[in-house]
């Protein structure tokens, strides 16, 4: 029921949010003043500027802070050296930052965390979860969309 609760919450405030109506859903959100997560983890491409934009707008208008999480495949676990991580996480924030020009947010505060993890996809987004504290609610760029894989506690959206 918590979760219901949770999702009807999260669709109500980006509804009234993607009406314009900032103010509305800004009290939805945050009936409490914690700082609550959004995480957004992805496979692919670290640089995949669609995914960050969409975040972005998420975050802004439910304001949220933003957890992003690279999962390395299996494949590239193997070769998962401390000079793929950090070339990963430059590539990310290159992308990250082309991003907030884009949208013409360079003077506003925007919190994120970029993290590389490797794990098979649906362990992962668990793990975080469990460990993570205040996350709102997650975002998932994978290729595979299997929801009976997930066992989260918290409202999830696939993006496409």
């Amino acid at each position: 029921m918590k979760i219901m609760k949770a999702l009807e919450k999260i669709a109500t405030a980006v509804a009234f949010a993607e009406a314009g109506e900032w103010d509305s859903a800004l009290d939805i959100m945050h009936s409490d003043k914690t700082s609550k997560k959004i995480l957004i983890a992805y496979e692919g491409e670290p640089d995949n500027r669609r995914i960050i934009e969409y975040a972005i707008g998420i975050a802004e208008r439910v304001k949220c802070d933003m957890l992003f999480s690279y999962v390395a495949t299996k494949k590239k676990a193997e070769s998962l050296t401390q000079e793929y991580i950090e070339m990963v996480n430059k590539t990310f924030n290159e992308a990250f930052e082309r991003e907030v020009e884009a949208l013409q947010m360079n003077g506003k505060n925007i919190n994120f965390q970029h993290v590389v993890v490797s794990s098979e996809f649906y362990e992962a987004v668990n793990s975080i979860c469990r460990e993570v504290k205040k996350i709102e609610f997650v975002i998932l760029g994978c290729s595979e969309r299997n929801a009976a894989r997930l066992r989260l506690n918290v409202p999830y959206f696939f993006f496409k």
